[in-house]
């Protein structure tokens, strides 16, 4: 299915559903005619998202999922069994997080703090913020050693599972990670969490 066709019938799926009771379902508001979703820390159109985007966010405004998270983080294997994603998901999302934040993980925090995050005590150093309003995402670093690579992982709250399958959560996660990244590039090196809000 091409993304025109997959943005279509997401489209027509949400068409079917009271804006109001989108609303409450999903934290998103819905103002002039458009959905404004919460992403991370920013607030952005629906209408003006990318089509990466656009489908994430059309499958999350009719997915009717836990507004609670459990406070229970699972990997992503937990989260969607379909385990033929997984290489893709750790290629996509996990090791662009490992090759920037690696060898610093004090940016990590401080790249996750602007995005709204706060520290969530795995690893050498993580980070949790919500890349949608019931959505939570956990970055993970461990700094490695002259022996060991670093290495990282992204955790989910249990709940994860209401509102997204195998695909979506993997694109999620790439989606977030470079947001995360993006957020890292924009601290000076040097300023760690010491710069950080």
């Amino acid at each position: 299915m091409s993304y025109d066709d997959a943005i279509s019938l997401a489209r027509e799926n949400l068409s079917k559903l009271d804006p109001e009771c989108v609303t409450k379902a999903c934290g998103v508001p819905y103002e002039d005619w458009d959905y404004h979703v919460p992403w991370f820390n920013m607030k952005i159109k629906l209408s003006d998202a990318t089509d990466t985007l656009k489908i994430l966010w059309l499958h999350y405004l009719t997915a009717n999922g836990a507004k609670e998270p459990k406070g229970r983080l699972i990997a992503y294997r937990e989260a969607a069994p379909a385990l033929f994603y997984e290489p893709n998901f750790y290629k996509r999302a996990v090791m662009p997080i490992v090759k920037y934040f690696g060898k610093r993980a004090d940016k990590l925090i401080a790249a996750g703090r602007s995005l709204g995050g706060s520290e969530a005590g795995v690893g050498d150093a993580s980070v949790c913020a919500r890349a949608l309003p019931y959505l939570p995402v956990t970055f993970v670093i461990w700094e490695g050693s002259d022996e060991f690579p670093p290495e990282g992982n992204i955790l989910f709250d249990i709940t994860c599972k209401t509102w997204f399958g195998a695909e979506d959560l993997a694109v999620l996660a790439s989606c977030a990670a470079y947001e995360l990244i993006g957020a890292g590039k924009r601290i000076p090196d040097g300023e760690g969490t010491a710069g950080a809000p």
